[in-house]
């Protein structure tokens, strides 16, 4: 199973460009001249960097993008590994989870920083069991599981608290020195994590959220359950990701469902009021989460199906309740729980492998075909400049930075300024090409803000300051408005 696992996603990582995400966290590692630049780097992200750390390290032997999703890969298996030798479920169970959307696609091919914070989580869930005897240990992994995304310390956090609740109930709350020293570390990594995700004061990220009515900032976790439980994109669309079917097809469905969804761990758990209290309270605090960063996406999602999970998987070393519904209401959830446990898993089995094979065939992100054709005409060793985070996408497999007109200079990972692209003209572009072609005789631009008609071989003056030739443009791509155009550019006076 892992060496299956490993090669798949081993095929997989070969066949799937980077897009923005990946290649910001990359670029962020790469273009750090030093840890203390790196921490400074990253103060706008929102995030713990321990991923961040990570590449940072792989940055200092290598500029190949490859191997920031080699070790993903290698983190991706660990977690299965874990999973494979600890969790409590048959081999049916774990062959469906473990090649579900998530775990095979969305937190596997795609390299980001949230398989780290699963491993983590895995381990804590493998000591579990033990947890009166390795309670240090499993509170350093819910610490580290705090530090590597704040939806995961969400995670941590409901875990703590269900420690701390059984301590309570069995007034062991602070009868062990272990105890006090797990509680202080789980303490300290909060405080860490709170000083990472903390933005400075003159950050632009809460902006939009702030104008938003206060009723409105429900509405983008009310269905995140339903859309982490039910994930099944839109795979009619090359454009598949990040969609869910029935909330496309209807919307008033999606809610019906999305408050239905909120039943399923009541049902799940009816016998075990204390994993119920790990699961609500993770639940809940993913819908603080929502209501304060106004975040969606499927990755998001799916931190409530691995809540789910754990919450099966805990749920094995707790002694049953003494209470336990009677009459036929205890009846029907008995007999509605395996249903629902494998029906969820089939939607994840049957997503992720679709997942996996449309972005086997289809390019995800159209950055790297951009950047190779610029290397096989021999263009990639000129000037190279876009209009901003454009170029994010494009600088790791070029391997140096580009230079970014909104911001006026040589750059590579985005610095989420949208400012200036949010509503960009082509007007605006041409301006901010003109006065970048004072200082450029010729250049080449890359971005997927079209600027002229796309005829081959022609140039076309441009605002009477220089001229442009339309080279190429990439194909579609999974990820939505990843086409780019080349073209190149040359100041007016410089064309005989």
């Amino acid at each position: 199973m892992i060496l299956l696992y490993f090669s798949l996603s081993l095929v997989g990582i070969l066949h799937h460009e980077l897009w923005l995400d990946e290649s910001h966290h990359w670029l962020l590692a790469r273009d750090s001249t030093s840890f203390a630049d790196l921490v400074k780097n990253t103060r706008y992200e929102g995030h713990p960097i321990l991923w961040n750390i990570l590449l940072y390290w792989i940055t200092r032997f290598t500029l190949n993008p490859f191997w920031m999703q080699f070790l993903h890969i290698c983190i991706a298996t660990a977690a299965l590994f874990v999973f494979l030798r600890k969790a409590p479920f048959n081999l049916v169970f774990k062959s469906m989870f473990l090649f579900g959307y998530f775990m095979f696609f969305e937190y596997n091919v795609i390299s980001r920083n949230y398989m780290l914070g699963v491993l983590f989580l895995f381990l804590a869930c493998a000591v579990f069991k033990d947890r009166k005897n390795k309670f240090i240990l499993l509170c350093c992994f819910l610490a580290l599981a705090a530090n590597t995304h704040l939806m995961f310390g969400v995670i941590a956090f409901a875990l703590f608290l269900a420690l701390l609740f059984e301590n309570f109930m069995e007034n062991k709350l602070f009868s062990d020195r272990s105890y006090l020293i797990g509680y202080f570390i789980f303490a300290i990594a909060l405080v860490i994590m709170a000083v990472q995700i903390i933005p400075p004061g003159d950050t632009l990220f809460f902006n939009h959220v702030n104008e938003m009515p206060f009723c409105e900032r429900f509405i983008k976790g009310f269905i995140s359950l339903f859309k982490g439980l039910v994930t099944i994109p839109d795979f009619t669309s090359v454009h598949f990701w990040n969609s869910n079917i029935i909330v496309n097809y209807s919307k008033t469905l999606a809610s019906v469902l999305g408050l239905l969804a909120y039943i399923v761990p009541l049902v799940l758990f009816s016998k075990s009021r204390k994993t119920l209290f790990f699961v609500y309270i993770a639940l809940f605090g993913t819908q603080i989460f929502f209501f304060f960063t106004q975040l969606g996406a499927t990755r998001y999602d799916g931190i409530n199906y691995i809540i789910i999970i754990i919450g099966l998987w805990i749920e094995n070393y707790y002694k049953p309740d003494n209470y336990k519904p009677k009459g036929l209401f205890s009846i029907r959830l008995d007999l509605a729980r395996k249903p629902i446990i494998y029906g969820l898993l089939s939607i994840q089995l049957f997503s992720g492998i679709t997942a996996y094979a449309m972005d086997y065939n289809y390019s995800f992100c159209s950055a790297k075909a951009a950047v190779g054709y610029l290397k096989q005409h021999h263009l990639a060793e000129k000037d190279i400049f876009t209009v901003t985070c454009d170029g994010t996408l494009i600088s790791p497999f070029l391997e140096k930075k580009v230079y970014f007109l909104c911001d006026g200079k040589d750059e590579s990972y985005c610095h989420w300024y949208f400012e200036c692209a949010k509503n960009i003209t082509q007007e605006n572009i041409v301006s901010l090409i003109s006065d970048y072609m004072q200082t450029h005789p010729h250049a080449i631009f890359v971005s997927y803000y079209p600027i002229a008609n796309e005829t081959s071989g022609n140039w076309k003056i441009i605002n009477g300051t220089f001229k442009i030739r339309f080279h190429t443009r990439t194909g579609e791509s999974i990820v939505r408005n990843t086409r780019f155009y080349i073209y190149e550019v040359e100041k007016l006076a410089a064309i005989k």
